[in-house]
């Protein structure tokens, strides 16, 4: 979506068509990577305060360095094949999507986490 909308060719299908790419690939590393495990044993190498803001922000850097990663090389690798551009296109835009992506979780999961929880109350 972000490639169609750079080159003013975003639809209604394109945004579809990556958003269903986007949540079978979010959901598939979610269900094998064991994201919250692996990141607070990150956050737990610099500090052992689990409550404290520098714990939760480690925690999330990692969790959202590995979706990143892992999203923006399947869905680069869905649109563009495995091509020579492949690599130096992944690597030149892996920093500002991490950027992005880490603001906007850090930012938004208490208040996501919350709704959440009220949505799933038994």
């Amino acid at each position: 979506a972000f490639i169609l909308f750079g080159q003013g060719k975003l639809t209604g299908e394109g945004l579809i068509t990556g958003f269903v790419s986007a949540f079978a690939i979010n959901f598939t590393l979610g269900s094998f990577i064991p994201l919250v495990k692996v990141g607070n044993a990150f956050a737990s190498l610099f500090t052992k305060n689990e409550k404290s803001l520098v714990f939760y922000l480690l925690r999330m850097f990692m969790i959202v360095l590995i979706m990143t990663v892992g999203m923006s090389f399947l869905m680069m690798f869905i649109e563009m094949g495995f091509s020579p551009v492949l690599f130096p296109a992944f690597f030149s835009s892996l920093p500002i999507t991490f950027a992005f992506a880490y603001c906007v979780a850090a930012l938004c999961f208490p208040l996501l986490l919350k709704l959440t929880q009220t949505l799933c109350v038994k």
